[in-house]
């Protein structure tokens, strides 16, 4: 399996790239923590990054299995939590979106790194090793 991630800003560009239809022969929003559309919930999630004075205020992580695993719907999820949970995101909003493109599935998740209890970004440090 390997999954890629990082901090981003960009909320426009990431939700058109998780949106893209044609590019993708399916698109399903797994879990929105968010009114609205994952444009507007991006969107929402950046501002909140003004409030602590930080600059990335997304994170994006991209599960990709290797071609000969198929994951249940159970499988994608403990494997998205255990990534929140390794990443210190435990309990910041996220999105969940499966791209199925050549007959394979992928996940995109995305987190909004402001913590507004505390008005900072969670930490993106060591996140290749997480």
């Amino acid at each position: 399996m390997i999954i890629k991630g990082k901090s981003r800003a960009g909320p426009s560009q990431l939700a058109r790239h998780l949106g893209r239809a044609d590019t993708n022969e399916r698109i399903e929003i797994l879990q929105l923590d968010s009114a609205g559309t994952t444009a507007e919930a991006f969107r929402d999630w950046q501002t909140y990054t003004i409030a602590t004075k930080g600059k990335l205020g997304l994170y994006h992580a991209n599960i990709d299995p290797d071609a000969k695993y198929q994951m249940t719907p159970e499988q994608w999820t403990r494997a998205v939590d255990i990534l929140e949970e390794e990443l210190g995101l435990q309990g910041q909003p996220r999105a969940d979106v499966m791209h199925e493109k050549h007959g394979r599935q992928h996940n995109h998740v995305v987190w909004s790194r402001a913590d507004m209890g505390t008005m900072t970004l969670r930490s993106d440090s060591q996140n290749y090793q997480a």
